[in-house]
């Protein structure tokens, strides 16, 4: 397995960050976080699942498992109240994170409500339920969506991480399968040690997987989708269940701090299921032909 390429020497060089993503389809920025901030996520986190009994003081699972991924996971309210945290919430808001973002996709980019909070138990014997290989255009379909994923705690390769498939955005979707540590499935492929402030970002049409967990601890981490202002929103990302009079998901609780944004006001809102089965195209590189036409709306779980 390669090791992620460091693009921090050049979060100011917008055209060069575009076309590393271009050729890759991601980027890897070491340190792009304050760490302060992130470690006060991870506190909050910890510290929430704490009293709901997922863990010890020192991050060590508890009792029975919670939960196997994150759609599990919201039925317990400990998990929704380090998810729903403001020290979790507020580090996509982040200046150093969202200027990159921003210069990706445009002035008016943003991230959608959900900040999703991955929760995982060191895997067993079995492979742990949603360690899949898969594309994140796939379910959306919102072309150029960008994913950030970075680690609440050091994730060095024992605890797992993610690992993408450099230049996999180039071809079609691949086949449903769980990512093997076997030396062949691996080659190719790219992950790193992680430290508290490192931010992965990656493409949406650019293969990536969680690593198993082979460590004692819990691994948190976050991570974030984003689109650009000028195209069309699936309103469930934005909205979720609710109507749109009723405001973004989490503006109730968290527009009270100085740090929030809403999403943008003119931000054009698709009818549902609009976007289903649309071809997909990019800004940063020529899309495969074969994937144009192709039905891809099936979400996949994973837990990352």
């Amino acid at each position: 397995m390669k090791s992620l390429v460091d693009s921090g020497a050049h979060v100011g060089d917008t055209e060069t960050l575009r076309a590393r993503l271009g050729v890759d389809g991601y980027l890897f920025f070491r340190g792009l976080l304050p760490r302060a901030e992130v470690e006060a996520a991870g506190a909050a986190v910890r510290a929430a699942l704490a009293v709901g009994g997922w863990v010890d003081a020192e991050g060590r699972p508890v009792g029975a498992r919670r939960a196997l991924n994150a759609r599990d996971a919201v039925r317990d309210p400990a998990y929704r109240a380090a998810a729903g945290s403001p020290e979790f919430n507020r580090i996509p808001y982040l200046r150093p994170l969202r200027n990159v973002v921003r210069g990706l996709l445009g002035a008016g980019a943003f991230s959608y409500p959900v900040k999703v909070l991955r929760a995982v138990y060191p895997e067993g014997q079995e492979p742990a339920r949603g360690r899949y290989v898969h594309q994140d255009y796939i379910g959306a379909a919102v072309n150029d969506m960008l994913t950030t994923w970075f680690p609440l705690m050091p994730i060095p390769m024992r605890l797992g991480g993610l690992a993408v498939l450099p230049g996999s955005h180039l071809g079609t979707p691949p086949p449903l399968r769980v990512l093997h540590e076997r030396q062949a499935e691996l080659e190719g492929w790219a992950t790193t040690d992680y430290a508290v402030g490192d931010v992965l970002l990656f493409h949406c049409l650019t293969s990536h997987a969680a690593l198993p967990n082979r460590a004692d601890r819990l691994r948190v981490s976050q991570d974030s989708r984003w689109q650009a202002a000028n195209q069309p929103a699936p309103p469930r990302l934005v909205y979720g269940p609710k109507q749109p009079a009723q405001g973004e998901m989490f503006s109730r609780l968290l527009r009270r701090y100085p740090w929030w944004e809403a999403i943008p006001p003119d931000l054009p809102i698709a009818a549902p299921g609009a976007l289903a089965g649309t071809p997909p195209w990019s800004r940063f590189f020529p899309v495969n032909p074969r994937r144009v036409g192709r039905a891809e709306t099936s979400e996949r779980p994973d837990t990352r």
